[in-house]
């Protein structure tokens, strides 16, 4: 089966119309249709489409090509196309080893319709592919640091370039300026006057929205196409206002007319990972406001409430414990007298029945099931990283037989090379005849092309051992590393749970579900 991959990024709208309608998926699907069609060796096989549309190209993190390497990976798909290496991707030391390693590996055809590649070619030259890749990745980097500057203008002049906050909507005649929705706005006005008039909680706040049928954010997007916004799926179907939701409505100053200009960055070009902005510039009187700044000042104080000191209130599996009917976090209790327990709230802070377990989850029984689930975990995580090492030492060990006996061979070549050379001086020197010479010349060189065949056969197995090697065995050694450091715990720790867990789903005192960090990463080994 034929693979036609297809990506575009979200930068690629950026400077360059012409480049903008090129790289359209629509003219990728042409281009490489045209391709399929044209070729005799292609055009007989099945065919089939897989789209990123809006990733980048930095990572491989992407859904469509993750699928598409499940295939590669099953020998169901061998032929991959795509228009050029820069939709492939733009990170050339990844690329390399796709294309270099791993697709040769598993027998797989790689074909840049536009760069005239083909890795079923033998004489396509591999230099060109890697400077290619090279220049894709350094233009990746240039074009990153292009567009945040870009952007970084924009929010110094205080525009909103991509989706408007929930009660604006983005003004058509001025780029970068929003102008208020007034049925959002109503919504977003009731909620600061519950806060300040009626002085109600978040959750009290949510409770009378669900009971008067106040559509959600996402649900009102959703409802009313509201152009520029993303129309955001709810992660529950008991989706409801919450306490949280209404806490973001409250604290969020761009109500007042204050533009905030950026809270969060990333840390690195490609990186999904973002952290927060000590001291983000705030530009007031911005845009329309849709509460005065009294109005909002006033509101925060139902947040201001006395709360226990943060030591107290520590615990092992916070932000991680969900309930498993409406998937929405549980709530801990932390008595001073009784156990200390977990529940589901989401009924009682939204009015809204949703037919959640009512029972309280004890913490310490629920931090003992963990903790042994967790100790067979670490031991199934030692057990796969002593393969992963056996695996490695084999293919060392195997690399090293491999070089010994290719440098074996190259002695042979060389010293066939050197009677050659013997055998051309003795019909010089008139020892032997001209027919002697052709005849033992002949041999010689029938003896040089069998070494010359198995040194091919030698790259071919050095080159499928090297694509075999764990790319990923630093953040193997990572998660070793913390196996080493809690191997000795007795009980649960918040260090462990940090370092472990990333998702408890309860759905009753028996049955718990648990996902663990780097889950994926352990079973590959």
């Amino acid at each position: 089966m034929v693979a036609f991959y297809i990506r575009l990024s979200c930068l690629d709208d950026d400077l360059d119309e012409r480049k903008q309608l090129s790289n359209s998926v629509e003219n990728q699907r042409k281009l490489l249709t045209e391709y399929f069609d044209e070729s005799p060796d292609l055009r007989t096989e099945d065919a089939c489409e897989f789209i990123d549309d809006g990733y980048s190209g930095t990572n491989f993190r992407r859904p469509a090509f993750q699928k598409m390497l499940g295939l590669i990976k099953k020998r169901t798909i061998d032929t991959v196309i795509v228009k050029d290496f820069s939709r492939f991707g733009r990170n050339y030391i990844e690329c390399a080893d796709y294309i270099e390693k791993l697709f040769p590996f598993l027998g797989t055809r790689f074909i840049s319709v536009s760069d005239n590649y083909d890795s079923g070619r033998r004489e396509d030259c591999g230099i060109d592919m890697a400077m290619k890749n090279i220049v894709n990745s350094y233009y990746s980097q240039d074009l990153s640091r292009k567009v945040t500057s870009t952007f970084d203008l924009k929010r110094e002049n205080g525009e909103f370039f991509f989706c408007a906050p929930f009660g604006y909507l983005k003004d058509e005649t001025r780029p970068g300026s929003i102008l208020v929705d007034d049925n959002a706005a109503e919504i977003v006005r009731h909620i600061f006057s519950l806060a300040c008039e009626e002085g109600m909680t978040t959750c009290g706040i949510a409770k009378l929205l669900n009971r008067e049928n106040i559509p959600t954010v996402a649900a009102y997007n959703r409802e009313h196409r509201v152009s520029g916004k993303a129309i955001s799926s709810e992660k529950s179907e008991f989706a409801a206002w919450t306490g949280t939701k209404v806490a973001s409505i409250l604290k969020n100053e761009v109500y007042a007319g204050t533009y905030i200009s950026q809270k969060r960055r990333r840390v690195a070009t490609g990186s999904r990972r973002t952290v927060p902005v000590s001291c983000p510039k705030k530009i007031p009187d911005n845009h329309p406001k849709i509460v005065d700044y009294e109005t909002f000042e006033c509101a925060q104080k139902i947040f201001k409430r006395v709360k226990r000191p943060a030591e107290n209130r520590r615990y092992q599996l916070k932000s991680k414990v969900f309930c498993g009917n409406c998937g929405y976090a549980m709530t801990y209790q932390d008595n001073v007298r009784d156990e200390c327990f977990f529940h589901c709230s989401h009924s009682r802070e939204t009015g809204i029945p949703t037919g959640c377990p009512t029972e309280r989850f004890p913490e310490e029984l629920l931090n003992e099931r963990v903790f042994q689930r967790l100790r067979r975990w670490m031991v199934f995580l030692k057990t796969a990283y002593g393969k992963a090492e056996e695996a490695e030492k084999n293919r060392q060990e195997c690399l090293r037989l491999l070089g010994e006996e290719q440098a074996e061979l190259r002695s042979e070549l060389e010293s066939l090379e050197s009677k050659k050379l013997e055998l051309y001086e003795s019909y010089t020197d008139g020892e032997i005849s001209r027919e002697t010479l052709s005849v033992e010349k002949k041999k010689l060189s029938q003896e040089s092309d069998s070494i010359k065949a198995e040194l091919s056969l030698l790259h071919i197995k050095e080159s499928t051992l090297h694509a075999l090697r764990n790319r990923r065995k630093p953040e193997l050694d990572d998660l070793m590393e913390s196996v080493r450091l809690f191997e000795n715990e007795t009980r649960l720790t918040c260090k462990m749970a940090e370092a472990f867990v990333s998702r408890v789903t309860v759905h009753n005192k028996w049955q718990i579900e648990i996902e663990w960090k780097e889950e994926s990463l352990a079973k590959e080994c």
